[in-house]
């Protein structure tokens, strides 16, 4: 069976277990849409570009996009995601699953195990907006993008809160807040949220630009 057929094979296995998604591209992507129809969640798979005839592998990959945000320029509509086991594991990690031999059934079963035990409560718990949020503040601050769907969903009050708390929380604390304090001597004309210097600087411009307060 050549890689591509292994790989769709294994899709559409794991497809079959989650049938509340449609399926796309055979099995490639399958997604959902929220009760309310403004969000769609996405799981997406992507093969390795390593794969040949005797090695076929794959990552997992999960979204959440909100139709309303996306219609007025909201971090394009880009509300949560990312690699399956770095959700899982805080950003620590990227993993490939193998199908090659006896790894197939192993990868495919352990996936749907996954997704099962933490995407589809992700998805649950996204459909009421307003106890995810409270949820969201109550615990560790770990995606940056949630800022802007608490912003576009619950106000500027609480945004400020979980940003505060994510700077606090983040490796590059004080480069935030230098970035925040050197923006009060820029004219607030040319400060461009689509161009970042580093990873959350277009957040910390749109903070600014908003008048949401970052903590000394």
């Amino acid at each position: 069976m050549k890689t591509r057929e292994l790989c769709e094979k294994a899709w559409q296995e794991i497809a079959s277990h989650f049938p509340d998604f449609k399926v796309i591209k055979k099995g490639q992507t399958l997604k959902k849409i929220s009760k309310n129809k403004d969000l769609t969640f996405e799981i997406y798979f992507q093969t390795s570009r390593y794969n040949y005839s005797c090695s076929a592998e794959f990552s997992v990959h999960f979204s959440i996009h909100s139709k309303s945000m996306t219609k007025t320029n909201m971090n394009n509509g880009f509300i949560y995601g990312g690699e399956l086991e770095s959700l899982i594991d805080g950003g620590r990690v990227f993993r490939w699953f193998p199908l090659t031999d006896a790894s197939y059934q192993y990868s495919v079963n352990e996936i749907i195990e996954l997704l099962k035990k933490y995407i589809l409560p992700i998805c649950e718990d996204f459909e009421d907006a307003k106890t995810n949020i409270k949820n969201i503040l109550n615990r560790d601050a770990k995606s940056i993008a949630l800022f802007y769907y608490i912003y576009f969903f619950d106000g500027k009050d609480r945004a400020e809160q979980y940003l505060n708390k994510f700077i606090n929380q983040s490796n590059l604390k004080k480069r935030f807040k230098g970035l925040y304090n050197s923006l009060e001597n820029v004219a607030k004309e040319s400060i461009d949220i689509n161009v970042s210097e580093f990873l959350g600087a277009n957040t910390i411009k749109f903070a600014y630009l908003n008048r949401i307060k970052i903590e000394e």
